[in-house]
């Protein structure tokens, strides 16, 4: 066999890598754009991909997050695959925000109402102004029967002028017999003033 040698020309005529090589990649299901004052914001299996068995991970990428009230922190629950009600009870979760000043924001819990993702144990926003906040939120195993799924991410926030806290976090829902098949991001407080929210699947 002849081996060719690359050169510009050849480079640039690739236009797709063979199917047979998995290069792996994230696949853009579905975007909400909040523009005004709304309560949640959900992704389900209404729509292709999401939490339906086409990939084992999902990943939410959340941007712009501004809340309407002061010092909230932002959660997740996710749906029932057998009844659509989301879960209001059961989940366990950790949270831990490191500020610019050196202090840890930390909340937790072993049977939560929700999962606590951004605002560390301090909470985020002032109600009136918008800063910089956003996080990423992968979703694991939500279809996988005699697995919980879990959730895990990290992200920044802020609420005030001069404040920033890294913040990690991660959780799941303790019942191993029920499978889930959405998620709904809010406030534990006040609506969801503005925030651009993508989710997507992961090609493996």
């Amino acid at each position: 066999m002849a081996i060719i040698k690359p050169n510009n020309n050849t480079i640039s005529a690739i236009t797709a890598l063979p199917a047979a090589i998995d290069t792996g990649s994230w696949i853009k299901l579905a975007e909400t754009n909040v523009t005004s004052a709304t309560a949640s914001v959900e992704f389900t299996d209404a729509t292709t991909g999401v939490f339906d068995g086409t990939y084992r991970t999902n990943v939410v990428l959340i941007r712009r997050l501004e809340p309407s009230s002061a010092n909230v922190g932002l959660t997740l629950v996710m749906r029932d695959a057998s009844d659509g009600n989301y879960e209001t009870a059961d989940y366990a979760y950790a949270t831990q925000g490191l500020d610019n000043s050196g202090n840890y924001r930390t909340d937790y819990s072993t049977s939560g109402s929700f999962c606590r993702l951004l605002g560390g144990g301090d909470g985020m926003g002032d109600g009136s102004s918008p800063y910089g906040t956003s996080c990423i939120v992968y979703c694991n195993d939500f279809l996988d029967s005699g697995m919980p799924p879990s959730i895990f991410g990290n992200g920044v926030y802020s609420k005030e002028s001069g404040y920033t806290s890294a913040n990690y976090f991660g959780g799941t829902y303790r019942d191993t017999s029920i499978q889930m098949d959405g998620v709904k991001f809010a406030f534990n407080s006040g609506n969801i003033e503005q925030g651009n929210f993508i989710i997507y699947g992961v090609k493996e």
